[in-house]
């Protein structure tokens, strides 16, 4: 007896093929390295010539990563060139200007609400901030666990339903030279 697969459940499969982490090539740091070194504006075409890319799929990954370095600021589009009759190839140049976001470079900045409000709901410092609350409690949960602030009160939620607690920061001095630093 012959089964017949369902065309939902090859296309599900297809999808999750497509939805696998695929495993590091060093793509990324090649592409990085070539595209600083050029000081005039480039092409994805460029690019995989210059580093002499000939498979298709690589071309493919290549092609796919240069929206993310475009995302992230590390290139520029640059504007048509009017000498060059296709206009429809997008040109790049390098940002040397750019930098790779520091490990840790959050939580500064949450501290120094902290310091700032000194009696503060995570919700002010999620404002403040403008970042995740999960990021914000995962600072408070610590520094209450080494004393650093307490909390003093509860109020209301801002969307009526419960309420949230009111932390306050111990010692002022304490807190800008061990947790500041």
């Amino acid at each position: 007896m012959l089964l017949k697969v369902p065309e939902i459940l090859i296309e599900l499969d297809r999808y999750n093929a497509c939805q696998t982490n695929s495993p590091k090539t060093g793509m990324a740091a090649r592409m990085r390295e070539w595209m600083k070194a050029q000081d005039r504006p480039f092409t994805k075409r460029d690019v995989y010539l210059g580093l002499g890319i000939e498979s298709t799929a690589d071309r493919a990954t290549l092609r796919n990563a240069v929206p993310d370095f475009e995302r992230r600021g590390e290139i520029i589009l640059q504007p048509p060139d009017k000498r060059i009759r296709r206009q429809d190839i997008n040109r790049y140049l390098y940002n040397p200007a750019w930098q790779c976001a520091q490990k840790g470079s959050r939580k500064p900045i949450i501290l120094k609400a902290m310091y700032v409000c000194e009696t503060f709901a995570v919700t002010d410092i999620q404002r403040l901030c403008d970042m995740e609350r999960s990021w914000i409690d995962k600072v408070v949960r610590r520094l209450r666990r080494s004393g650093h602030i307490s909390i003093v009160g509860r109020r209301p939620c801002a969307h009526g339903a419960g309420a949230e607690n009111l932390y306050h920061v111990a010692n002022r001095d304490k807190f800008r030279l061990e947790v500041m630093r």
